[in-house]
This record gives structure tokens, sequence and C-alpha cells, in this order.
């Protein structure tokens, strides 16, 4: 996992919000496509389209849900045959992670987003220590979650996970990035 690539994908998606783009694209890994789609899960970016390096068609930017999750899972999106073609070894360095941002009143709703843990001192919490941090509470040096539409993502071994989620979970991991809405 590198945390280099995702202090540069945190950079570029809050200079992308803040220069009002509609569609961006980041490098496509494991990580940055889970991290992705949680943030959509959190309404943060409106779609995530895996795709290589012209920006896919309109119609495919669409989020697909996983309709046998009652939760409303967001499943994800794999590239139709008629315009992307299969990955082969030729062509899996071109591979990108198209990603729709949203606004609401002319604002962007992804504001501001950092890493909390960084590719020097990776930050690792329990599960008391979360709980902590989801309850507002300072834990370390690592400041709470106090404002609205705030989050924080943890990576555990269940996946990456939205703060509040590991807390409600009780699992510990690895704190990733901070996002703030509006």
């Amino acid at each position: 996992m590198s945390l280099v690539n995702l202090a540069h994908v945190c950079s570029h998606l809050q200079n992308a919000s803040a220069a009002r783009l509609g569609l961006t694209s980041i490098p496509f890994t494991n990580l940055l496509h889970t991290l992705m789609l949680q943030l959509q899960r959190s309404g943060y970016v409106s779609s995530v389209s895996i795709g290589g390096p012209q920006p896919p068609p309109p119609s495919s930017l669409n989020p697909i849900l996983d309709p046998s999750d009652p939760n409303g899972t967001i499943a994800s999106q794999l590239p139709s045959s008629d315009h992307e073609p299969a990955v082969t070894q030729a062509n899996i360095s071109s591979r990108r992670l198209w990603v729709g941002l949203k606004y609401w009143n002319n604002e962007p709703v992804l504001h501001k987003m950092g890493m909390v843990s960084k590719p020097t001192r990776r930050v690792w919490m329990g599960f008391r220590d979360i709980d902590a941090l989801a309850k507002g509470d300072k834990s370390g040096y690592v400041r709470g979650l106090r404002g609205i539409g705030e989050s924080m993502y943890v990576t555990t071994d269940r996946g990456i996970m939205e703060l509040r989620e590991c807390a409600e979970k009780r699992t510990g991991g690895m704190l990733l990035c901070r996002v703030n809405g509006v």
C-alpha cells in the first residue's frame, strides 16, 4: 500500500473540487478504488468508473447499486467491452479511475481532504481509540470528528471503512485520511 499515491490523490481531489471540475481521473489501484467507492457511498463524489486514458462515456458514470444489499452498497463498476478493451500486461499501467465530483449550491461537497497517516508515520489505532475519535475526543495527536459532514477512513482487515462504521463494528486499523464536507 503506497501512502504517497494516496497523498497525491487527496491533494488532487481537493484541488479539482476547488477548480470546479466535474470529472477527474486518478491512477487505478485497489486501495484507491475501494476508497473512492467509500467516498461515493458517503456522498462526497457522484460517480466512480474504471477506464483508460480517455474519459468513459457519460452513460457509464451512473452509480451501480448492489441489489442484493439492503444497505445500498455500491458495487464495483466493470468496464464494458464496447468502450474499453480487456486488461492486459500492455495496458495495465494506463488504467485510470474516473471520479465525478459533486457540488451543492455552487460549492464543492468535498471541501477538504487530507492525510492522517503519512508515509513516514503510520497511525494505527485499536477499537477503543477509534471509538473515542468517533465521539469527538482526541486520541494521541489525532483530533476527533467534530464538524458536520466530517469523515475519516480507516483500512482494516475487513477492508476500508468509515470511522463510525469501525467504531460500530468494534474493529481497529490504520487511519488513512480525513474528509471535510461543506
